[in-house]
């Protein structure tokens, strides 16, 4: 066994993903380090064959069976499976590997990772901030995004097996078992917002990497500008004049948001940047990750038509996350709803079903950009609160837009669920 560990945690359609994630750092540390990938979900048969670095989550994070059905379905895929994160952690430090560091499956790494290692001979905790520099003028995405989602990215996190990173993990896994949602309105974003608190706990032990070439990422591009070196190798340099002027190696880039499939096929698509070629030398980097998904499409694709296993209830039909959040709301009430997957005729299935909230056509997918007509269904809206406040008059009125923040979660939707449909818990509901 080597000293350092480097895992990833993913769903099984990604397997592929995180085997090119592989490539990358076996490239330059096939010697030094050891690298897992952690599927977060199950596989439909135990014969089911992957490398001997495939692990499975469930045996290895000891949660009970109560909570990890109730974290496999309460949370999305992206949410469940950043929620069990500490607890793979800790189960590299049980393994007695000195760095343990954890890379987000879409990330590809172009250079030696030495720099990271040697801040974790001096530091318990390597982490990268989503923006390097303060810009006055500022020319990102939404900067306003990055204070709710957290300062750091967390699609990166290197650690040393210290005492200090021991009982932050402890820390940070107990409130994942109950707040890894991604909720702006009370403040959480999975895993990651939740590490805004590493400087006030492990102070000088947390190395900040500022480093322009650690963590390359669409939300960083516009302060980053990659360039290729003498030697055809990649290097970043600051976009503008108000920041850091050093120039670095290009280390990692995460490809967060990308089309993988579309990839493949020499289009670039992302879901989140309107204009995701806007900065041309991001393409020096783009095109060597389309080549290193060329070269692993076979095992890519392959793996990518398998179902999430969390996904459905147990007769096939598709779990809303609006289900999950009204589970979630229930168990903080103290109901107890029985295997949340079940079809049976007591189950909170059955009571959607009654409720009509079981819907051929997902909403999941439904935000103001492709819902057809918002516009129109917007200006409905606000003639409708017109006429609230012609009835309530000012002085009520302001109140009663306050109160809709708390109607803003889906847990205090719980109404539409007769209560007397489930026993009350003798524990009280989840704190966390």
């Amino acid at each position: 066994m080597k000293k350092i560990c480097i895992f990833t945690i993913v769903a099984k359609n990604y397997i592929g993903l995180a085997q090119i994630l592989e490539s990358s750092i076996i490239r330059f540390h096939k010697d030094t380090v050891d690298f897992h990938i952690i599927v977060a979900d199950e596989f439909p048969s135990k014969e089911q064959k992957t490398p001997d670095n495939v692990v499975c989550a469930k045996p290895i994070t000891g949660y009970s069976e109560e909570e990890w059905q109730d974290m496999s379905f309460k949370y999305t895929l992206t949410e469940f499976c950043t929620a069990i994160k500490p607890s793979v952690f800790q189960y590299f430090y049980d393994k007695q590997y000195e760095k343990v560091i954890y890379f987000d499956p879409d990330i590809y790494v172009f250079s030696p990772l030495t720099k990271i290692f040697s801040a974790l001979d001096t530091h318990d905790m390597v982490l990268t901030p989503h923006v390097a520099d303060p810009h006055p003028i500022y020319q990102g995405e939404d900067e306003w995004a990055i204070c709710v989602t957290g300062i750091f990215n967390l699609g990166f996190c290197g650690s040393r097996n210290a005492d200090s990173t021991k009982k932050m993990m402890q820390w940070w896994r107990i409130r994942l078992t109950g707040q890894a949602f991604c909720d702006r309105t009370v403040g959480t974003f999975t895993d990651q917002k939740w590490m805004d608190w590493a400087p006030a706990f492990l102070g000088d032990k947390l190395c900040v990497m500022r480093d322009l070439g650690t963590n390359l990422a669409p939300w960083n591009i516009f302060e980053r500008e990659i360039y290729q070196h003498d030697d055809h190798t990649l290097w970043v340099r600051p976009r503008h004049n108000d920041g850091d002027t050093t120039p670095s190696p290009l280390v990692f880039v995460h490809f967060s948001g990308y089309d993988y499939k579309m990839l493949l096929k020499d289009v670039i698509s992302h879901q989140r940047l309107s204009n995701p070629e806007k900065h041309a030398d991001m393409g020096l980097a783009t095109q060597i990750y389309q080549d290193a998904l060329r070269k692993g499409k076979e095992t890519f694709l392959a793996y990518m038509s398998l179902e999430y296993s969390y996904n459905q209830y147990d007769n096939g039909c598709k779990i809303e996350n609006f289900h999950r959040r009204l589970y979630n709301g229930l168990k903080k009430e103290g109901y107890e709803t029985g295997n949340p997957f079940s079809t049976g005729k007591q189950s909170l299935f059955h009571i959607l079903q009654k409720k009509n909230m079981l819907v051929k056509e997902s909403i999941d997918k439904l935000t103001p950009k492709n819902y057809s007509d918002y516009g129109k269904k917007l200006s409905m809206l606000n003639r409708l609160f017109h006429t609230l406040y012609k009835i309530m008059g000012y002085h009520r009125y302001p109140l009663f837009i306050k109160s809709l923040y708390h109607f803003s979660q889906p847990e205090s939707h719980t109404f539409l669920i007769p209560k007397n449909s489930f026993p009350k818990s003798k524990q009280q509901g989840h704190t966390l």
